[in-house]
């Protein structure tokens, strides 16, 4: 595997590259879209019931299905994998969003509001912050679910690791596979690790404020 990478740099820096840029567009437009359509299911239950159910059935679409039913509309490479892989991130962001901010105690936000505070300093400084260990959660999933859907961004010509598995399958070459796929798993692990140390930041926060 090593001596693979080595002798293939160029190609090998220029796929983790691609990967690494789709995977992070993707997790970046989960966030914005995510976090914003969790806060509208808050607001608004009638809202809340359709988002979530709609969120709920796309956990269940495989992302591959979703690449080959964009491709006539999008054609192939990095638009319509980012679209596929946003689809396929969505879900736990909307779900653990809306369900971070309903699960804020009551008396908190009483408290707040009894010190004058304006409902959009409520949110800002006391919901959402307290909030936001489950939406790091969801966040994190989103993430490990979009770092390995992206593997599949090579079937319709976006490049990335995937096509480094894909050429080791083809070839019956373990150190290609091995190249394409312990990456992926460092990717991965990576993601998870700087999520935990956003959730245990995030979870000190919130013990500092239950404290106040």
């Amino acid at each position: 595997m090593f001596a693979y990478i080595l002798n293939n740099r160029v190609k090998y820096v220029a796929l983790v590259a691609q990967h690494i840029t789709l995977t992070l567009s993707a997790l970046f437009l989960c966030f914005v879209i995510g976090v914003a359509v969790g806060t509208l299911c808050f607001k608004n239950r009638f809202f809340n019931g359709i988002a979530t159910s709609a969120a709920s059935s796309l956990r269940v679409v495989p992302s591959i299905a979703t690449m080959l039913i964009l491709m006539p509309i999008m054609g192939t490479g990095f638009p319509p994998a980012l679209t596929a892989l946003v689809i396929l991130g969505l879900p736990p962001v909307i779900i653990n969003t809306a369900r971070a901010l309903e699960s804020v105690d009551p008396c908190v936000i009483e408290a707040a509001y009894a010190c004058a505070m304006s409902e959009w300093r409520v949110f800002r400084k006391i919901r959402m912050p307290l909030a936001a260990p489950l939406v790091i959660t969801g966040l994190r999933i989103s993430g490990l679910s979009i770092a390995a859907g992206a593997t599949l961004a090579a079937y319709i010509g976006a490049g990335g690791l995937g096509e480094l598995i894909l050429s080791g399958l083809s070839q019956y070459r373990a150190d290609i596979l091995s190249a394409g796929a312990v990456t992926t798993m460092a990717i991965s692990l990576s993601i998870e690790g700087v999520f935990q140390l956003l959730y245990a930041y995030s979870t000190g926060y919130k013990n500092r404020a239950w404290r106040r």
